[in-house]
């Protein structure tokens, strides 16, 4: 991993990219390092999930975000690019590869329920059409994160839902989507269990009473870097499990293990079975194209995924999608996409507009 880390072979100790960003020894002996090395991406699961599977007992859910996150990651990584400089050119080619170590935690660093995992990948992917490794290109990534967080939320909801749960959607007052939650697990748990997040409210809030304005994202990232604590190295997971149940009281208890019981019995009966994606497909289209006229076509799986969560399958969806275009639905320009009615309708205007030129 150290060898990985810093662009080098296993094996031969060699450097597999062209630039090398090695470590180097500081004035005062400590190990610097002079370029990117890792992306970590980092793919949280919903609050209630990580309640029900820590003070719920219910282990399945942990497997269950196992499994949304290696479908996630196998879709992050077909965005991977490398540059392409050769010749005169400015371009991003996809190679489709990534150098990938996987770490699975089950608390944040408040000690709360709290599953997630760090995709670290090294600065490494293999270019196949220049046969050698070169420096990872994460825009594609970056600029996906939001589909990115839709597919593993459409996985997670398929599973929790065939495991017997029923799920809540979400959104903020002004509409915003906000992923779902376990039907049943209170507010009240949420906020107790969340204490990494109201360290973030309390640090943005008095970011926006001294400065007089929100903080930008990265600034974000910096408040919330500088206000969490340190990491807990000496205690055990079992010490860990005890702390978290004991801050229950005899009601949430009850609570908790009458939604697993619930979810168990359903789960014994229930058979689930996957929707088709054309309505999700067909509310997308409609739902993008009434504000614009063209749009990247992951923004349009996006949209699609969020209205068909945990019922319809992303392989299904781009299949439907593939059929649009070649029934002329869809039209497509690289990445971008339009429908012919968004065409039609901005041809209109266009006409509209000529026809009106210097009449009044």
């Amino acid at each position: 991993m150290q060898a990985i880390r810093q662009g080098r072979d296993p094996d031969s100790g060699e450097f597999l990219r062209q630039r090398h960003s090695a470590d180097r020894t500081a004035a005062d002996g400590s190990t610097q390092s002079r370029g990117r090395n890792l992306y970590d991406f980092t793919i949280s699961a919903p609050k209630s999930v990580s309640i029900m599977a820590q003070l719920g007992g219910d282990l399945r859910l942990a497997e269950a975000h196992r499994k949304a996150v290696k479908e996630t990651l196998q879709e992050l990584e077909c965005q991977a690019a490398s540059r392409v400089r050769r010749d005169g050119a400015n371009d991003n080619r996809i190679t489709g590869n990534l150098v990938l170590a996987v770490y699975h935690h089950d608390t944040s660093r408040e000690l709360d329920p709290q599953l997630h995992t760090h995709a670290v990948a090294a600065n490494l992917t293999y270019d196949g059409a220049e046969g050698r490794w070169k420096a990872l290109q994460a825009a594609g990534i970056y600029e996906q994160r939001a589909y990115l967080t839709e597919v593993y939320r459409n996985v997670l909801a398929r599973e929790v839902c065939s495991l017997g749960y029923e799920i809540d959607d979400r959104r903020s007052q002004k509409g915003k989507n906000l992923g779902f939650e376990i039907k049943g697990v209170s507010d009240e748990l949420f906020a107790k269990y969340s204490q990494r997040s109201e360290q973030r409210d309390r640090a943005i809030a008095e970011f926006v009473e001294s400065q007089g304005r929100q903080p930008s994202d990265n600034e974000i990232a910096v408040l919330v870097r500088e206000s969490r604590a340190d990491k807990l190295v000496e205690v055990s997971t079992a010490e860990v499990h005890l702390r978290q149940g004991a801050r229950l009281t005899p009601e949430e208890s009850l609570t908790l293990g009458q939604i697993r019981e619930t979810g168990l019995q359903r789960f014994q009966t229930q058979r689930s079975e996957l929707e088709r994606a054309t309505p999700s497909l067909v509310y997308a289209k409609q739902h993008v194209f009434e504000r614009v006229s063209v749009a990247l076509d992951h923004e349009l799986l996006t949209e699609a995924l969020r209205h068909g969560r945990g019922r319809i399958d992303l392989a299904e969806l781009k299949g439907e999608l593939s059929l649009d275009e070649s029934a002329g639905k869809i039209l497509r320009g690289g990445k971008e996409v339009a429908t012919r009615e968004s065409l039609d309708r901005e041809r209109e205007m266009i006409e509209r507009i000529n026809r009106g030129i210097g009449q009044f």
